[in-house]
């Protein structure tokens, strides 16, 4: 069964969780070579410090990346907009800054990250997409494994609902894109498929062709089963 969704898969990657030397000259590649969702994710950095990263990304490609801390940077540096869990959620950030619950939303862009279908039946349709996870055995987080059924994800994704789109996370190898569209997901986000395997080998030539391999993938798949009507 074709996926839903009319627009094309998105191809996202977020940040690895700890500094790797030479990241910013792969992350700068790679948006060059079509990224255009970059989740940015770094544990405990503080605001200097994040802000210092997003000064070594181009400033062309900076209207690309979401924060998932330090929501203040977002105007500052023209960013794209906010990531929330659990841990944190939008509802944590609207009473942190005083705000009431029904405020227009502060950000041009939402996305959450969330665990299972249930979770998503219950989201509003305020975000843009939500993260499911693990849909694959996770790479950067070793025994991490995916619980989902195959049937069940796509007996849920391909249903017509008023809900956010739904982004596969965990797993994301150039060998599952086929699977990640006969589910029904709207896009595929890449952690360990880029910067595991980079950060052992510091060979950037081969990170940005992994990258490249599956985005080719996803517009080969995307071209096959374009509808006749639309390919006219």
């Amino acid at each position: 069964m074709p996926r839903q969704s009319c627009c094309p898969m998105k191809l996202l990657l977020i940040s690895n969780f700890s500094d790797i030397p030479h990241e910013h000259y792969v992350l700068n590649l790679l948006f060059c070579e079509g990224l255009r969702y970059f989740h940015l994710r770094k544990r405990d950095y503080t605001t200097h410090q994040m802000a210092n990263y997003i000064e070594q990304i181009a400033e062309p490609f900076r209207r690309y990346v979401v924060l998932h801390s330090h929501f203040e940077l977002i105007d500052e540096f023209g960013l794209m907009g906010a990531h929330f869990t659990k841990k944190f959620g939008y509802d944590d950030y609207l009473r942190s800054r005083k705000l009431p619950p029904d405020s227009p939303p502060a950000f041009n862009h939402l996305s959450f990250s969330l665990h299972s279908i249930p979770e998503i039946k219950r989201m509003p349709a305020l975000y843009n997409y939500l993260f499911l996870s693990p849909v694959f055995d996770s790479i950067s987080n070793q025994g991490y494994n995916s619980k989902f059924r195959t049937q069940e994800l796509k007996s849920f994704l391909t249903q017509k609902t008023n809900r956010p789109e739904v982004i596969a996370l965990g797993g994301i190898t150039d060998e599952v894109v086929n699977n990640v569209f006969d589910a029904g997901f709207d896009g595929m986000a890449l952690l360990g498929h880029i910067w595991t395997t980079f950060e052992r080998t510091q060979d950037i030539v081969q990170a940005v062709k992994r990258f490249k391999t599956i985005n080719h993938l996803i517009r080969s798949r995307e071209e096959a089963t374009a509808l006749p009507s639309a390919a006219a």
